[in-house]
């Protein structure tokens, strides 16, 4: 062993055994080689790595550590400047029995990881000199902090004695790699506990060997791999044993690696059985760095301790080179930001790697969610379809790509047909996507088999949920029904929320009947249809009350005392009194849903209006929403918008409530929050452009009052103006889904939010058309009129778009 070798730290004992080939280390039996890897062949080991990797594979060091998809950000950041979604991924192996709660961090924080105390790097720079058995009994003294801990290492050191050839004798004839061994497992044990689990603990070395197994079994690659402190050894462990034909690696980093260290590298000579470390033959090149103030890479240099290197090994080391020499010359971050760092693993990836705008499978809110959740954590995912040729049937793609999805699920699960489908909610009834509830290795797999199964993108079922008489006159809709008799009569209109209470009086009783039918889309296979004489599952299909509540301001009329009062009953009347309306429940009776609920209620109002060779539902309103990442998704091209839009383009009148994030509280620095007024807050589906997003104003006296503080405003994240129009959506009374029959006190109920908004424009809509039936089929110039013919409330455009509709201006210009 070379003479300028210092120090240790670091180590549970394998057979030489496993470093062949067929398995990784410690992965237990053969592995049979997945598709993804059979399609990529190898290099050649000497070939350039030029433009070759696909992802990128990081693997953290010692000590609690922020949540996987923060600290994953801070290496993104650190390395290409930010987040790289699904390009990147993270073997996450902190133990949380250990360190229960995650180290506080933002994306933009730096990981530093934990500084050695001065205590803690005296002792590992000793740890390069040989020492006596007197050395290590003052040792053990030092490092143990409890009497239970000065016990064990003293068991530890009596079986080193045991082991010696003589008393006093342990230097000049003990043999070195025993004494390096026994000398990690002493400071590992008091100091650096997840070197010692590495070492010493076999579940815990498997759970840090399957962190990053998992990231590669599932394919993606060729790989670059980079592993910093601790993680360099799990890396260069679990690559030793890989197949270079399965797995490929372009490109392994090592940062601040203790690999360098004689008690690390004799572990590893006693599981390779060799006096080197093995180059791992699935590595192409191997890039070590060192900064020679970290305590930890004490040996800056590796290349005279690697085995048959063949020029395949570089090495960077030097004074100051970590940007954070001063603070922790330690740092994750600081070694990744090197510039000489970025040049090697760019030339690796290519240059389109890190641009911010590329061809992307998974998306980037699907991707933070896998480093979010655990493993076996299922999310719920939609799959798209790739684009088919003109007369391409879609049934084989769709065919193929759910026998895949019942292979991979089949396989964790041990279920198959339809308890497996049920497990997983699988939904193939979809005309242009697949859904289901899939494991992070099951998403990785489709993704890296994208193109042989003829998909296009893995979209995050996202979830999305509802936002919460005299309202009437504030859009002239009240006088447009005396003058034109603009009741809605002959119009269809769909509402896509939490269901109808459609036995309630304001919908039935006295020679109406509004509420045509009902589907349930919430339920596994196709929306399940509901009429009157289903009796109480039509009756009751809203358990939440906010799509009752929305029905009930577009149609329907009844008498009833207002809420909380003991006064005599008062008229309330729907927008489009007159209107047929059809009910998808598409959000639970919590009031939340996901995409692939609504695409089913869309998909099955077009499917309603070509058997009926023209058009039976005239409009559609979606009083819900959800979070927008502009990063993961064009504006206004999320699987739902892409759906909306095919529905527009059918002739269907799409109107959506703009949002409710016109207000966020924000922690200030004395640690209380305060209100502050939010633009670009306008969510998905309302940033579609092919649809009329509206805002809130006061019901009454919105010229006074302007647009509600709590309604979202644009605009949106591509530029464009939102919302469209506003409309009444404060303190807005109508139909109580818990409404009892007898008890006309309990008919109606006060609500806010944009949710009441909407309905306002879906229900003047109606009137509009059931009066201007030319205009049928063509949502465009609906839409044109009602923007041109607004009443202006003098407020920035947008906060107001267009202004206040205005159904007599637009009736008497047509």
């Amino acid at each position: 062993m070379a003479t300028k070798k210092r120090g240790g730290v670091g180590g549970t004992s394998r057979p030489a055994a496993n470093k062949g080939r067929t398995t990784a280390a410690g992965s237990g039996p053969a592995r049979t080689r997945p598709a993804a890897a059979k399609a990529q062949a190898a290099a050649p080991a000497d070939t350039p790595a030029q433009g070759k990797a696909l992802t990128v594979v990081y693997v953290h060091g010692i000590g609690n550590k922020p949540t996987p998809e923060v600290l994953r950000c801070q290496w993104d950041r650190a390395l290409f400047g930010r987040a790289m979604g699904e390009r990147t991924r993270l073997a996450y192996w902190v133990n949380r029995e250990r360190y229960p709660s995650p180290e506080p961090g933002t994306c933009g924080d730096r990981d530093q990881g934990p500084a050695l105390n001065q205590a803690e790097q005296r002792i590992l720079n000793a740890m390069g000199v040989p020492p006596t058995m007197a050395d290590l009994h003052a040792l053990a003294d030092t490092l143990a902090s409890t009497p239970e801990q000065r016990l064990q290492l003293q068991r530890l050191l009596e079986e080193l004695e045991r082991a010696a050839p003589a008393p006093g004798q342990l230097q000049a004839k003990g043999p070195l790699d025993a004494i390096n061994r026994m000398l990690l497992k002493l400071v590992s044990a008091a100091l650096l506990q997840d070197v010692h689990d590495f070492f010493h603990v076999p579940a815990r070395a498997e759970a840090m060997r399957e962190s990053l197994l998992q990231r590669l079994r599932a394919g993606g690659g060729p790989f670059v791999v980079i592993g910093h402190s601790q993680g360099s050894m799990i890396a260069y462990d679990v690559l030793r044993g890989l197949d270079p034909a399965e797995f490929d690696i372009p490109l392994f980093v090592t940062l601040g690696s203790p690999l360098g260290l004689p008690a690390v590298r004799s572990m590893f000579k006693q599981w390779t059985g060799t006096g080197k470390l093995p180059f791992p033959p699935c590595v192409r090149r191997w890039l070590n760095v060192a900064e020679r103030r970290d305590p930890v890479a004490l040996d800056p240099d590796l290349g005279d301790d690697i085995k048959d290197a063949k020029g395949r090994f570089h090495n960077i080391a030097g004074d100051r080179i970590n940007p954070d020499w001063r603070s922790n010359p330690h740092s994750g971050s600081g070694y990744l930001s090197i510039a000489q760092v970025h040049e090697q693993v760019r030339a690796c990836v290519g240059a389109g790697f890190d641009q911010p705008v590329s061809n992307t499978v998974l998306l980037k809110d699907l991707s933070d969610q896998l480093e979010a959740r655990d493993a076996g954590y299922r999310h719920e995912v939609l799959i798209e379809l790739g684009k088919l040729g003109e007369g391409q049937d879609a049934t084989p793609v769709r065919q193929a790509l759910v026998a895949r999805l019942r292979q991979l699920a089949g396989a964790s699960t041990g279920l198959r047909g339809e308890p497996l489908d049920a497990a997983i909610e699988l939904e193939d009834g979809l005309q242009r996507y697949v859904s289901a509830r899939l494991t992070r290795y099951e998403i990785e797999s489709l993704r890296s088999q994208y193109a042989a199964l003829g998909l296009r993108r893995l979209w995050r079922d996202a979830g999305k949920r509802a936002l919460i008489a005299q309202s009437r006159s504030a859009i002239q809709v009240d006088a447009a029904q005396v003058s034109y008799r603009a009741l809605g009569q002959r119009i269809g209109w769909a509402v896509l929320d939490t269901g109808i209470a459609a036995s309630h009086p304001h919908f039935l009783g006295e020679g109406r009947d509004v509420v045509a039918a009902q589907w349930d889309c919430t339920e596994r296979g196709a929306p399940r249809r509901f009429v009157r004489a289903d009796g109480e599952r039509f009756e009751r299909m809203d358990g939440n009350g906010h799509g009752t509540h929305v029905a009930g301001i577009i149609a329907g009329q009844c008498r009833a005392p207002l809420p909380g009062a003991a006064g005599e009953a008062v008229e309330f009347s729907g927008m489009a009194p007159q209107a047929q309306l059809y009910g998808f429940k598409v959000l639970d009776d919590e009031g939340n849903g996901r995409d692939s609920w609504i695409i089913k209620g869309i998909q099955q109002v077009a499917e309603i209006n070509e058997r009926a060779g023209g058009l039976a539902i005239h409009g559609i309103n979606l009083s819900l929403g959800g979070w927008f990442d502009p990063e993961s998704y064009g504006c206004g091209f999320t699987p739902l918008c892409n759906e909306l839009r095919r529905l527009w383009r059918q002739g269907v009148v799409v109107v959506l409530a703009a949002g409710n994030e016109g207000q966020a509280w924000i922690v200030q620095g004395d640690g209380e929050a305060y209100p502050m007024s939010m633009d670009l807050s306008i969510g998905d589906p309302a940033n579609l452009e092919e649809a009329i997003a509206v805002g809130s104003v006061h019901k009454s006296n919105p010229h006074s009052y302007g647009v509600s503080y709590f309604s979202s405003r644009g605009p949106t994240a591509d530029g464009r103006r939102k919302p469209d129009v506003v409309a009444p959506g404060e303190k807005i009374v109508s139909a109580h889904y818990r409404y009892r029959p007898d008890d006309p006190s309990s008919w109606m109920v006060e609500m806010s939010g944009t949710s009441m908004a909407a309905p306002h424009v879906s229900g003047l809509i109606a009137g509009f058309l059931s009066v201007r039936r030319e205009f049928i089929g063509f949502p465009d110039r609906v839409k044109q009129l009602l923007a041109e013919h607004c009443i202006d409330l003098r407020r920035d455009a947008y906060f107001q778009g267009n202004g206040l509709p205005n159904l007599m201006r637009m009736l008497g210009a047509t």
